[in-house]
């Protein structure tokens, strides 16, 4: 009976102690992690600003060691997670190793990144040396990959608008030399009625390992009304006659669909259009002439003639 009660106040007091030392360990660990320790982290280095006429020969992740005077809290969450630098390139050097960043210029911009509880010692070393090469720019032509689906007695006025025209290639001469348009996403535009604007990711050329597209969107801008259509008789005028004769032509004048837009079609007249006979493309043999438009306004979508050709004969003077 003793023994079973000594044994139960001997459990109780092994798991005060055993509490009572975690608790301590705890206290300890804390303490010691918020003293101030000098020792080297590493962090992932991100580069912008890169010079016009270079480029990073390497995809993998940059690492760079620094030595460090901060808490032990901080060099735990840097042996848990690697803190992330952003490394600009627009002071780059050069010697006879290769492209590099001196410790002066790197850093200022590291203290700057790094919170105000951490004193940067020095860096892993003096230089930091990156794999860059030399690369031109070229501005290449963007090519819209798109579909227009236009309502029925719907069309696109003007010219579809594309901003930027061009976009910009960076990379070695020999990838980028025949490089000769960018296109654009595929995009079909469904039964438009209303003018639209639409932004597209660009398609970088395959077998482009070391070229970079600068310019990754383009914006598409176009201009939807509706149009009407209405005839026209115009005269035909005869150009390049035989000296000493006159042409007759059968018929003199020929009708003409016009589309154009509600508005543009009221302001159109038959003396906006041209229509010509020339008779130097005249077939002797069937006394026939082709007929082409010479002229249309700027508002007229599309002008179509009822005739392509007409009989003629030529009669002295």
């Amino acid at each position: 009976m003793f023994k079973g009660i000594f044994s139960r106040l001997n459990q109780r007091k092994v798991k005060v102690f055993a509490v009572f030392l975690l608790c301590s360990f705890f206290a300890w660990t804390i303490s010691q992690l918020s003293e101030d320790y000098e020792s080297r982290a590493n962090f992932m280095l991100q580069f912008t600003n890169f010079p016009d006429s270079l480029l990073l020969n390497t995809k993998e992740p940059y690492e760079l060691g620094l030595k460090l005077r901060t808490t032990g809290f901080k060099f735990l969450g840097y042996g848990l997670s690697k803190g992330i630098l952003k490394v600009n390139l627009s002071k780059v050097n050069k010697d006879d190793q290769g492209y590099y960043l001196s410790e002066t210029t790197l850093k200022p911009q590291f203290e700057r990144q790094l919170s105000n509880t951490i004193s940067l010692l020095e860096l892993e070393n003096e230089k930091l040396y990156l794999p860059l090469y030399e690369v031109s720019t070229k501005e290449v032509e963007i090519v819209p990959n798109i579909t227009l689906d236009l309502k029925q007695n719907h069309i696109l006025e003007g010219k579809l608008q594309v901003q930027p025209v061009f976009a910009v290639v960076k990379g070695p001469s020999k990838e980028i030399q025949h490089i000769e348009k960018i296109m654009t996403v595929p995009h079909v535009f469904e039964a438009l009625e209303d003018n639209f604007t639409q932004t597209l990711d660009l398609v970088k050329p395959q077998n482009l390992e070391n070229t970079e597209l600068l310019t990754s969107k383009v914006t598409l801008r176009g201009k939807v009304v509706q149009f009407s259509e209405k005839a026209f008789t115009i005269p035909i005028k005869a150009i390049n006659q035989p000296k000493g004769f006159v042409i007759r032509m059968f018929p003199s004048e020929v009708q003409l669909v016009c589309k154009a837009s509600l508005v543009d079609l009221k302001e159109i007249k038959s003396s906006d259009f041209e229509i010509i006979a020339d008779y130097g493309q005249a077939d002797s043999k069937t006394s026939m002439i082709p007929l082409y438009l010479g002229s249309s306004p700027k508002g007229a979508y599309s002008a179509v003639m009822v005739q392509k050709e007409i009989e003629f004969v030529l009669e002295g003077l």
